[in-house]
Parts: C-alpha cells; structure tokens; sequence
C-alpha cells in the first residue's frame, strides 16, 4: 500500500506539460505550451535563443505608424539673441544679470524652434548644482537635463577652445550650436 501511495504522489508532483500545468507540490502554475504556435524556439519565459527565436511576435514597428506630416524646408533656424551667452561682461545686460539661452518649441507640427538669449537676473547655480530652471543658475550658465538630473551647466562654444574644467566634455544642448560642460 505504501508503494502504491508512493508512486500516485510522484505522478501528482510531475508537471502535465500537455495542459501547461504542474500540479500538487506545491504552487499550480501555469505555463505556455513552448511548442504552441512558438516553433518550440524557447522556453516559456526564457530569454530568446540567439538566431532570434523564443518569443513571440512584438507587433508593429512604430516607425512603421509614423506619417510624415510634409512639412516644407524651414530653412535656417530662427534665432533671437538680445544678449551674447558667451560674454556675459559684454555690457549688454544689467549689472547682476547674466545671459540665459532659451529654446522656444514651436505648437504646430511644421513650426520651427526659436533659439535665442535673454537677460535676467543671475542665480547662485554652479557647475553641477540642482536646478528646475535658469533663474536658479548664475550667469554663463544653463539649466539642462542630464545623466545626474537637472543641474547648472557650464556653457561652452562646440568649436574651438573649450572653456571646460577638467573631467567634463563640451557637448551640444538644445539650443543649436550651443554647448554644456557635461
């Protein structure tokens, strides 16, 4: 009898591949049958096998939704620089002031951004310093995203002499043609 109680408990605890079921001994999970529709190229919840198999079908590529509204060539950008962001001594902004950049984003899908600079008051931000816009960061700065949050940013002229300390890059931002230590 104990043989027999034996053997029915084993066949209880091996899992019915045939219903994607494991049953008894503990949790009941449910599995999907790999060789179902999958070409057998992967296990249920496996990462796909090298030659691209193992998983199923991911749907449409995105790009292939994208329509091209047509817009016409904008052009050269259009730009609006009340002050030089690089020389912020240049006498164009008030003692106090500094030079901020600004990329304004056009509301229409064929519209073109708006690149320029402005003065306003100068804000205590440094290099690396926490910040949720340029009125935080002091003057030859930038407010930007980065790879370590939103911070003050250097700014630096993509070509020539970079003005950068050491350990950062000049990298372009968003305003065409402008850089960010980073």
């Amino acid at each position: 009898m104990r043989r027999r109680f034996s053997l029915l408990l084993t066949l209880l605890c091996v899992p019915l591949p045939g219903l994607g079921l494991a049953v008894g001994c503990g949790q009941t999970v449910i599995v999907d049958d790999p060789s179902a529709g999958g070409g057998g190229r992967g296990e249920a919840g496996a990462p796909p096998s090298a030659d691209g198999g193992g998983g199923s079908d991911p749907g449409r590529d995105p790009l292939e939704e994208y329509e091209d509204p047509g817009c016409p060539d904008t052009g050269p950008p259009v730009t609006d620089f009340a002050c030089d962001p690089y020389d912020q001594s240049s006498g164009f902004c008030a003692p106090g002031d500094g030079c901020f950049i600004y990329v304004q984003y056009p509301d229409e899908p064929c519209g073109q951004e708006i690149y320029g600079a402005y003065c306003a008051p100068a804000g205590p931000g440094r290099q690396g310093d926490p910040c949720s816009g340029g009125s935080q960061c002091g003057a030859g700065f930038a407010c930007v995203v980065t790879g370590s949050g939103t911070q003050c940013v250097e700014l630096c002229a993509l070509s020539g002499d970079h003005s950068c300390d050491p350990g950062f890059v000049c990298e372009p931002i968003d305003v065409a043609g402008m850089g960010g230590c980073l």
